[in-house]
């Protein structure tokens, strides 16, 4: 008898600890929630940019230093340009040439005058003869013959008057438009002896120099890189299926590698329109309050983008959620919710849930 109790006491025992749950569970509870876009990206100096040359040459000389403040204009590096200097001088030249024909006393607009002057006079004076034979026609004096010769030389006269009239306004013309283009031909070959010596774009501070002096460069390849001196921003790689939430003006919580323990602060700027097709990621804009921290251009960061945030809400952890928003309640029964907002670890409960109600942790 006793050991029949003993028995049974054990296998009751047994099913009423197997009957007891020992799963993980929660209250709700309401807390102030924060949702948030993660992003990753680094820190750069606002305005910057990489310095490009138009065209292929040696670098004859670096005009500046890393680290080395610059305004707009400042000359940052000399390439080699031996033909173009040629071609500027034939360009020189050739104006020079232009403008002494194109001057009203030049020898060329001086030859032709003449002509007009001397054509004039013959013209003029076969208009009188002529107009002399027409009276003694009128009168009977004289014969035909001589008045067609009269009006032959006057009607030849008169063309060449013409013709050398015409000349001389086609040259003045010719040498105008000749002497044009060899001041835009010089304006050109000014232009591309510019393109020889690199000028800054920017107020700003010089990040980066790649090539060393007397390496061969090619056009649009970086040379420099500048940007504002203490004033920086970050550049942001925001997933697509995120970018959608993201807008100007949302705040930005920044953790830094190189900053440890330290959470830095700014806000949306800038969102490109467009999605990289290879990354499938968005480019962000923010800006970044140092605070007390020196930053520098490249400086790795993760970011938290605030979407939305609500105090005093309803919240549950976001593990105790199923995919079709149900909990399991404390009698392990089922109920569905309805949720709003969420962030990494807690998501705020709509309705469905009260304050002080326990659930369970779903099984994994």
């Amino acid at each position: 008898m006793r050991q029949f109790n003993v028995v049974t006491f054990l296998l009751l025992l047994i099913i009423s600890t197997a009957g007891c749950s020992d799963r993980e569970q929660v209250r709700v509870e309401r807390k102030n929630l924060v949702q948030g876009v993660y992003a990753s990206g680094n820190v750069m100096p606002v305005g910057h940019y990489q310095v490009t040359s138009k065209v292929s040459g040696i670098i004859d000389d670096i005009l500046v230093s890393v680290g080395q403040n610059v305004e707009i204009g400042t000359p940052l590096v000399k390439l080699q340009n031996q033909p173009n200097e040629a071609n500027l001088q034939i360009a020189r030249n050739q104006l020079e040439l232009t403008r002494k024909n194109a001057a009203p006393n030049s020898d060329l607009l001086i030859q032709l005058e003449k002509q007009v002057q001397s054509s004039r006079a013959v013209f003029k004076q076969d208009s009188t003869e002529l107009a002399r034979y027409r009276r003694l026609s009128d009168d009977n004096i004289g014969s035909t013959q001589n008045l067609d010769l009269a009006e032959l030389r006057y009607q030849t006269s008169q063309n060449s008057y013409q013709m050398a009239v015409s000349k001389l306004r086609e040259t003045r013309d010719r040498l105008d438009v000749e002497l044009d283009n060899a001041r835009n031909n010089l304006l050109a070959q000014q232009s591309r002896t510019r393109d020889y010596t690199i000028l800054s774009a920017i107020e700003g501070k010089v990040y980066d120099i790649m090539p060393e002096k007397g390496e061969l460069i090619a056009g649009s390849r970086p040379i420099m890189e500048i940007g504002a001196a203490n004033q920086f921003e970050t550049e942001l790689q925001v997933d697509e299926t995120d970018i959608v939430m993201v807008e100007a003006g949302q705040p930005v919580y920044y953790e830094l590698d190189a900053v440890e323990d330290t959470v830095l602060s700014g806000s949306i700027s800038l969102i490109y329109p467009r999605i990289n097709t290879i990354e499938r990621s968005a480019k962000v804009i923010a800006s970044i309050n140092p605070g007390e921290y020196p930053l520098y251009p490249g400086m790795a960061l993760e970011a938290n983008i605030v979407i939305r945030e609500k105090d005093d809400v309803l919240v549950i952890p976001v593990t105790y959620i199923n995919e079709e928003n149900e909990v399991i309640l404390e009698d392990e029964s089922r109920k569905k919710i309805e949720t709003g907002i969420r962030d990494l670890t807690n998501v705020e409960v709509l309705s469905g849930l009260n304050e002080g109600d326990v659930i369970l942790k779903p099984e994994s």
